[in-house]
């Protein structure tokens, strides 16, 4: 009974992990203007959003591997979303400051970075847990009804824009 919970333990640690060093470097290439990425649309991956495309996945498919690549793409647009409003938060006034005091793209994306290391950190967690409390719903026999509602509600609040 407790092995295969571990092994959704461990795979959505994985999963998550991996996702979030994919969100990380694409930031990282983002804040050095090597690609340029506009972060409206990701507006729909809030909390409650995820979670409910997380509970009808658990529910729904049937393949473990495929399970923790979907969960790693939620993942990643997740940490994404998160780290890209976590930037684009700093002030356009400060950013142009700092930048005509002659420090160049490369000390300027890694400033932005170490500061935003412990929101990384945070969401990171908050994303694995997340991950493990919407396989436990998605156990329960109401599970698909939940998992409607969160995306419905979800959708709501990305339409006001309220995160």
């Amino acid at each position: 009974m407790f092995e295969p919970f571990q092994h959704i333990l461990y795979g959505a640690l994985l999963a998550t992990l991996v996702g979030s060093l994919f969100a990380f470097i694409t930031i990282y290439r983002i804040t050095l203007k090597l690609a340029r990425f506009k972060y409206e649309p990701l507006y729909l991956f809030n909390d409650i959003m995820t979670s409910g495309l997380l509970i009808l996945c658990w529910y729904y498919l049937d393949n473990l591997i495929l399970i923790f690549f979907v969960v790693g793409f939620f993942a990643f647009t997740y940490q994404l979303y998160k780290l890209l409003v976590g930037i684009y938060s700093v002030d356009k006034r400060f950013r142009l400051l700092v930048l005509s005091l002659g420090v160049s793209h490369r000390e300027y994306a890694r400033f932005t970075l170490e500061r935003n290391i412990a929101r990384l950190f945070g969401n990171l967690l908050k994303f694995y847990v997340l991950s493990l409390m919407t396989f436990l719903v998605s156990l329960r026999s109401n599970a698909p009804d939940i998992g409607y509602f969160a995306l419905i509600v979800g959708l709501i609040l990305s339409l006001i824009q309220t995160d």
